[in-house]
């Protein structure tokens, strides 16, 4: 039987999000493909989707997406990986950390920015993973990439210890804003513990631990947990194609008002749905000076 979905898995502190994909690799059947969205460091747990089958086309739409944590940051301490499990660089007394004193410090961080990916991150340079350079002891230089906070909260203050809430856009890494955070409060910082409660429309509370998952398949139930394509990227607006523009969609060609219900959407991405809900193609608005040859182009056709 084919697979085709996604997963709304919660991960555990401890495994990389790598181990977790090996994990479903084996429950499903051989030539399934199986990917993650979002890749979380092994300290962290919470929201990893998980798609199967044709449902890894819509990574780049999942990866898009803003995402929220929960993060706790540890006030006083400076180490090499920006997180609690590095070596320590300094520490320091960090004073009374009061929540209404944290929430200015958090309100600093609201809106667009640019962050330098810090070395121990897995991102690729000459072909080399940034953290494999660091375990090294090589550092290499970064380009700052632009980054939006939409949100931060301050939670609750325990000593040193701060949580806080913070949503965000891709490619936003949460142990230099806490290092940064660090910097600002004066006593320097770095990340306590990090769970994802959110991404796009995965939520934390209707989250499956691995166990579940892999109980399911056990009982050959696996695809009760699955999400329809069209309900993983829910947070793109959707249009309903009429079934005579359904081929000419599937051979790629763009639609016009007339070929959908309901009103015609402004710009972005838009789902392209069936009469049933299936998701036939995910499409992008085409600007005004391109609508000679339609409103709505394609952008990735998902077939019957």
């Amino acid at each position: 039987m084919k697979l085709s979905g996604a997963l709304n898995l919660r991960k555990a502190p401890g495994p990389t999000s790598h181990d977790v994909v090996e994990a479903i690799r084996r429950l499903v059947p051989p030539r399934t493909k199986v990917g993650h969205a979002g890749t979380l460091d092994p300290m962290a747990e919470g929201v990893l989707p998980i798609c199967l089958g044709a449902a890894t086309k819509l990574f780049p739409y999942l990866l898009d997406c803003r995402k929220t944590y929960r993060a706790v940051v540890r006030f006083g301490r400076v180490t090499d990986t920006l997180d609690v499990t590095g070596r320590v660089l300094a520490e320091r007394e960090p004073g009374e950390i009061t929540l209404e004193g944290a929430q200015r410090l958090l309100a600093t961080f609201l809106g667009e920015s640019v962050q330098v990916p810090p070395m121990y991150s897995a991102l690729k340079v000459s072909g080399a993973r940034l953290h494999e350079l660091a375990r090294a002891g090589v550092e290499v230089e970064r380009k700052g990439r632009p980054i939006e906070v939409f949100a931060i909260w301050a939670l609750e203050v325990e000593g040193p210890l701060l949580a806080f809430e913070v949503t965000c856009t891709r490619g936003t890494y949460i142990r230099s804003l806490c290092h940064d955070l660090g910097t600002l409060q004066g006593s320097g910082g770095c990340l306590e513990a990090l769970a994802r409660t959110a991404l796009g429309p995965f939520r934390l509370e209707d989250a499956r631990p691995l166990e579940a998952i892999q109980r399911l398949a056990g009982e050959g139930r696996l695809a009760e947990a699955l999400l329809p394509p069209a309900e993983a990227i829910a947070h793109l607006p959707a249009l309903t194609v009429r079934p005579e523009a359904e081929e000419r969609l599937r051979h790629g060609a763009a639609l016009r008002p007339r070929d959908w219900a309901g009103d015609p959407p402004g710009e972005g991405r838009v789902r392209l749905l069936a009469q049933g809900g299936a998701l036939l193609a995910v499409g992008r608005v085409l600007p005004p000076a391109e609508r000679a040859r339609g409103w709505v182009a394609p952008d990735r056709v998902f077939g019957e």
